[in-house]
């Protein structure tokens, strides 16, 4: 069904276009071909500007959110909170600046995002343990800062705020106890340099500000002038302003906790040289155009190449799985006028077979990990119980304590109450310390366990209770009660990859490897015992959530000793 007011057919408009050509003034073909090309390069020179500032201040963004990081290991970490609960019981404060100072040392001392790292105790704001990189930083700070965040550290709770004294950037946060207490105060003064310096990298810039919670960095204005063209709390991508021949890129950054703000003026006069100089070469070019050239040339690229342009771009966001996307109407004729809604709808269907597809298979999946998790036996529960009950009349009061502790933990961990899927590394050790400390108490000194974890990989998400089968499956097959028994955890990066083995220094006999090929294959009818039922649980959820690249395998290494290799997938090679 045709609709009123439809565009000309094509072979119509170019009879027309053609005969008109020869008519049209050169000086009105200069000036449009002028229009057209000055607004190209606008366009070109705001994208080179935008991708050079989103990479400049995403780097800056990921050196300061580094640091912050930095700062949170003095509260994270135990260190500092256990030395100063020695001085309260023995009051030596020798020793707690000792301590106190070896740990900003070791920590702090050769980090380049800070100039200085200065730590005081509340109790006595003179005794401090400092690290720098210049004397003068700590003079500076003694002298000019130090007054100023003692004031600010009394209504600074646990979180962390930014002063600027001198253009000296301080962040600083209290250190609390376990009651959430503050005992000590922690300053660093940022690297601006080395972490914002990345900004010059932009194109055309000229000077440039950051705002980190309202403090100004370099304090270049009196006023923002970067955001006078929007006010949103959350840009995550640059946004491009112009005011006159000023010009100014402007990104504002929300994580919930900090807001950071960067503004960076731009050089108009080469902003302006590069419009200039292309300027003056098309105009050369278009002397030496015959007209009718121009006119056709000119045509063919706005009424069939853009329409091609368009839909070739559409075709390719297709391709980039980017199903529903639409082409804006915006043909000049018949025929990709009736191109471009075909498209459309085609896209619509996609997107909708697509959808339904997926949410098909993402609730099988999720049944399907549901069912496998709902198999963990709980015979080691009755067991656990049984040694409690043992070590209750045999042993004092902390051990008691201490099982149940773990018991409770390993309650936790089953019962899965908040419902979640994937939980942080650093969690699912937890709840196989847990088991190993219950286990430790049943075998004694017979089993030694030995750990090497990288820190770096604490933070990644795996799957619930697979490390716990799998250090159970080593104890049962691998331990060798004639002598004692041993299980290393070990646990790297590789790639995109995160690897958690678990050895043991059992003997895989060749029956065992027949069973191992067993519990690890896709034969589901057959009945296992709970622990084997543990691993091979372990290996189904692995490969139903991450693909077949990733699961378990279980072999000998060069020693003999039994290799249990978990492989997980992590989002990106730099997630932290």
């Amino acid at each position: 069904m045709k609709k009123a007011g439809r565009n000309r057919q094509l072979k119509w408009s170019m009879i027309n276009m053609l005969a008109a050509g020869w008519f049209l003034p050169f000086l009105l073909i200069s000036v449009m071909m002028l229009i057209f090309v000055s607004n190209r390069m606008d366009r070109q020179l705001r994208n080179t500007i935008i991708t050079s500032a989103d990479k400049s201040v995403k780097l800056c963004q990921l050196r300061l959110n580094q640091a912050i990081e930095s700062s949170k290991e003095a509260s994270y970490m135990p260190t500092l909170k256990e030395c100063f609960a020695e001085y309260e019981q023995d009051g030596d404060e020798e020793k707690l600046n000792r301590s106190a100072s070896d740990f900003i040392r070791q920590h702090y001392r050769v980090n380049t995002d800070f100039n200085m790292t200065y730590l005081y105790f509340i109790h006595d704001p003179k005794n401090a343990c400092v690290t720098y990189r210049d004397y003068s930083d700590m003079r500076a700070f003694i002298e000019e800062g130090l007054e100023v965040v003692m004031s600010m550290s009394e209504n600074l709770d646990t979180s962390i705020t930014f002063i600027n004294t001198n253009n000296r950037i301080y962040m600083v946060r209290n250190i609390v106890d376990s009651n959430f207490k503050p005992f000590a105060v922690l300053t660093m003064e940022l690297n601006i340099e080395d972490m914002f310096g990345g900004l010059r990298s932009i194109w055309g810039y000229k000077e440039a500000d950051v705002f980190i919670d309202g403090v100004s960095v370099f304090q270049v204005y009196e006023k923002d002038p970067g955001f006078k063209a929007g006010r949103e709390r959350d840009m995550k991508e640059p946004r491009y302003y112009r005011d006159g021949r000023e010009a100014y890129v402007y990104m504002w950054l929300d994580d919930g906790w900090h807001r950071t703000a960067y503004a960076v003026m731009l050089d108009g006069s080469v902003i302006a040289g590069e419009k200039v100089m292309i300027k003056y070469l098309l105009i050369i070019l278009l002397i030496f155009m015959v007209p009718l050239i121009v006119v056709v040339f000119t045509f063919f690229h706005k009424s069939v190449n853009k329409p091609i342009e368009v839909l070739r771009d559409a075709y390719k966001e297709i391709e980039k799985e980017n199903y529903g996307y639409h082409i804006i109407p915006d043909a000049r004729h018949e025929e990709f006028e009736e191109l471009d809604e075909a498209f459309n709808s085609m896209s619509d269907k996609l997107r909708y077979q697509f959808e339904k597809i997926y949410l098909e298979e993402l609730a099988l999946r999720d049944a399907n990990i549901m069912a496998l998790q709902s198999q963990i036996n709980p015979h080691f529960l009755n067991n656990t119980l049984e040694i409690i009950n043992w070590e209750a009349r045999l042993a004092e009061n902390y051990k008691i304590s201490g099982m149940i502790e773990a018991l409770s933990t390993m309650l936790e961990a089953t019962m899965d109450r908040k419902r979640e899927q994937l939980i942080p590394l650093s969690e699912e050790i937890n709840y196989a310390d847990a088991y190993l400390y219950i286990t430790s108490r049943r075998f004694g000194e017979n089993l030694e366990v030995t750990k090497e974890i990288d820190d770096s990989c604490l933070q990644i998400k795996v799957p619930r209770l697979i490390i716990q089968p799998i250090i159970e499956n080593a104890i049962e097959h691998g331990m060798n009660f004639s002598g004692p028994g041993k299980i290393h955890i070990r646990v790297r990066r590789e790639g995109n990859k995160l690897i958690i083995e678990v050895m043991n220094n059992g003997k895989l006999t060749e029956e065992d490897r027949k069973k191992i090929d067993e519990l690890l294959g896709e034969n589901d009818t057959k009945e296992f015992r709970s622990v084997s039922l543990g691993i091979r649980n372990v290996n189904k959820r692995l490969k139903i959530i991450y693909g077949a690249e990733c699961g378990l395998t279980i072999k000998s290494d060069k020693k003999g000793n039994t290799i249990s290799t978990i492989i997980v997938k992590t989002d990106n090679e730099g997630e932290q």
